[in-house]
């Protein structure tokens, strides 16, 4: 297609010339030595950087003054739409703004769960499992291995006692001992 002037390519996207301008000067919209634009590639550069999910403000460019039809020349029907800066989506993925917005919302949603998880681990609310499963361990074993030495601490003072409420008042303190060693704070 012919080169045409940034006020002209403006004008066939419905944007202001002020726009265009601004988009040359910034290095967006390629032009040749002379100032103008290849429409088709500024079309394609401004498809690929617009934002799908956002809307296009756009106004619908005025609309070309018909010129008649000779009544000898049939033009085949149109059968698709090129693809033109304006639109909303890429051809053929009507709803691609709206999974583009599902997928930022979800992403900031999950953004949001970890900021309160890290809020709530910070605060002493949360902490960490293998912390936890380590601390349960190490209690677990002191009292395992104070129930286990029971018997050879007990066995000598049990049999020098004659009386049983006495055996049983020093079996029974021994294993109480060693389970308060398990509720006792960690």
């Amino acid at each position: 297609m012919a080169r045409i002037s940034a006020r002209q390519y403006a004008q066939r996207i419905g944007v202001s010339g002020s726009y265009v301008s601004r988009l040359v000067r910034d290095g967006k919209l390629p032009v040749d030595g002379q100032g103008r634009i290849d429409p088709d590639e500024a079309d394609r550069i401004l498809a690929a950087t617009r934002e799908p999910a956002r809307r296009a403000n756009r106004i619908e460019p005025a609309p070309a003054p018909a010129r008649p039809v000779p009544p000898a020349v049939s033009r085949p029907a149109p059968t698709a739409r090129p693809f033109a800066f304006g639109d909303t989506a890429m051809p053929g993925s009507s709803d691609l703004p709206t999974l583009l917005l599902k997928a930022r919302t979800k992403t900031e949603v999950e953004k949001g769960r970890l900021l309160e998880l890290k809020a709530k681990v910070e605060a002493g609310r949360f902490v960490d499992a293998d912390e936890v499963k380590v601390a349960a361990f190490n209690r677990a074993r002191i009292v395992r291995d104070a129930l286990l030495n029971l018997a050879s601490r007990l066995s000598p003072l049990v049999a020098a006692e004659s009386d049983e409420r006495a055996c049983f008042d020093l079996i029974d303190r021994e294993v109480r001992q060693a389970l308060d060693e398990l509720a006792g704070p960690i």
